[in-house]
């Protein structure tokens, strides 16, 4: 009897292949599509990971339901392309930023507007936790707001314009990265914790273990392409090796119920991997994967890979 190991992808139709590792195996299920001539930039899982919202070009932003081929709600919102999208913890509001200069509050269950906050460049990037709303600008400016106010909260920090904004999981820091510097900022008033110098490498990407042990470094460019750190006194405790010339790893995210890291390796054939924290084993679980974020639902059971500029999403079952 087979049985659902708990993994549905909602990937980009790109070079996907289907692939096998043992018996677990991938299949597709649904394609979902957004308008003609739009493309896909990033998406998210509601906090109950019953829906998910999808955001791109000209303006438009999307909500799905995970398990239709069909959106719920959609509407332009912005001007131009969106970048990020965020919903808050309680599932009520849904944030999106993108090359027109707002940020937008929006009621999730309907996509209309609560509140537009201009700010000074493009928003590249956007995370919620508690009532903390960190928001990334063009310029590298990373701003905190208050989700009960929507007010700017302590002095901005800065970060590298393509730097990911990653929260732990109690929700009371933040990372992001300069060069090879790694900053951990308080979400309560924006105070500097602690700086990091990889002395190593520029990361790629970012991701903190379900119980906040560890953070896992994503390189390109370098011998190691992870390097997974102790949260506590970013001691190194593991790392995964480049597999041929010009790996670089993203995508990274690590399940809530174990210390297992999802990651995309960019090397030749591009690959979806999954690292075992506890033995150190890399699984390949699947091939022509293009990607640049991954978003897990609470439960495990459901994945996001969102890469740029795509007009399909690709649901995907894994199955042993």
């Amino acid at each position: 009897m087979k049985k659902i190991l708990g993994i549905l992808l909602l990937a980009v139709s790109c070079s996907f292949i289907s692939f096998s590792s043992g018996q677990t195996k991938f299949r597709d299920l649904i394609e979902l599509k957004h308008q003609k001539d739009l493309q896909f930039y990033h998406a998210v899982f509601s906090p109950d990971g019953n829906r998910l919202a999808s955001v791109g070009s000209q303006g438009m932003v999307y909500v799905w339901d995970a398990a239709q081929s069909y959106p719920v709600h959609f509407k332009q919102v912005h001007k131009g392309v969106v970048l990020s999208c965020a919903y808050t913890p309680n599932g009520t509001y849904l944030i999106t930023g993108g090359e027109d200069k707002t940020i937008k509050v929006t009621l999730a269950k309907d996509l209309s507007e609560v509140k537009s906050i201009p700010v000074s460049g493009q928003v590249r990037e956007l995370a919620i936790a508690g009532k903390r709303l960190v928001a990334l600008l063009q310029k590298g400016e990373v701003q905190i707001y208050d989700t009960d106010t929507w007010e700017l909260v302590g002095k901005p920090r800065y970060a590298a314009p393509d730097s990911r904004i990653v929260f732990n999981n109690q929700g009371d820091r933040f990372y992001v990265w300069f060069a090879s510097r790694i900053t951990c900022i308080a979400a309560k008033d924006g105070a500097l914790l602690k700086v990091f110098n990889t002395n190593y490498a520029t990361p790629t990407d970012l991701a903190v273990s379900a119980d906040d042990a560890f953070l896992a470094v994503g390189f390109g460019q370098a011998e190691e392409i992870i390097r997974v750190y102790a949260s506590l006194d970013f001691k190194q405790v593991k790392a995964v090796k480049k597999t041929g010339t010009g790996d670089y790893a993203n995508g990274l995210s690590f399940f809530h119920q174990s210390n297992h890291l999802l990651y995309h390796s960019g090397a030749g054939n591009s690959t979806l991997k999954v690292l075992d924290m506890t033995t150190g084993t890399n699984t390949t679980v699947l091939k022509g994967t293009a990607l640049v974020k991954t978003s897990i639902a609470k439960d495990d059971v459901k994945v996001i890979l969102s890469p740029k500029a795509s007009s399909t999403i690709q649901l995907m079952a894994v199955t042993k």
